[in-house]
């Protein structure tokens, strides 16, 4: 079960959702687009998409590494 979400990093639109948030969140932490991270649509914001992203991607980097 793990695998399967997983799997998705490798996809073309996986690698553009993964890219696009690690980018994100490495601009929010140099203080660059910190109002990017509240826009949203009410409880989902950009910076919770981006923040559950870079979770499940170290996850599976983790797991793929010692799993």
């Amino acid at each position: 079960m793990f695998n399967k979400i997983c799997n998705w990093t490798g996809t073309d639109n996986g690698q553009i959702v993964v890219g696009a948030s690690m980018l994100i969140l490495g601009l929010a932490h140099f203080g660059k687009a910190s109002g990017v991270m509240d826009l949203g649509l009410g409880p989902i914001s950009v910076g919770m998409i981006a923040g559950t992203v870079g979770v499940v991607v170290g996850a599976c980097v983790l797991s793929n590494r010692f799993i």
